[in-house]
């Protein structure tokens, strides 16, 4: 009879610490979903900040300006209107 009831008592302790577990889980779970909410509606204002499309210069302009530096460019307005093509398509 005493083997039981120390079976007994030995579970009850094993219960009690899986019940106090598992009220830390809880917890944890709670904090890991509201720090969810919060990384959504950061990532929702950072999303309505950064622009949806990227605005170059016109190819004419962007020419003028590496003509302009101190030394001179061999590109033409072929080779400038190629480049922007390829960023508009990355």
């Amino acid at each position: 009879m005493k083997a039981v009831k120390k079976q007994f008592a030995e579970w009850e302790e094993e219960l009690n610490h899986l019940h106090d577990r598992n009220s830390d889980f809880g917890l944890k779970v709670q904090m890991l979903e509201q720090e969810l909410k919060e990384v959504w509606r950061w990532g929702d204002e950072i999303l309505k900040s950064v622009p949806t499309v990227a605005e170059f210069p016109q190819p004419a302009d962007l020419l003028n300006l590496l003509k302009a530096r101190p030394k001179k460019s061999g590109a033409n307005l072929a080779d400038i209107e190629a480049v922007l093509e390829i960023l508009e398509n990355h």
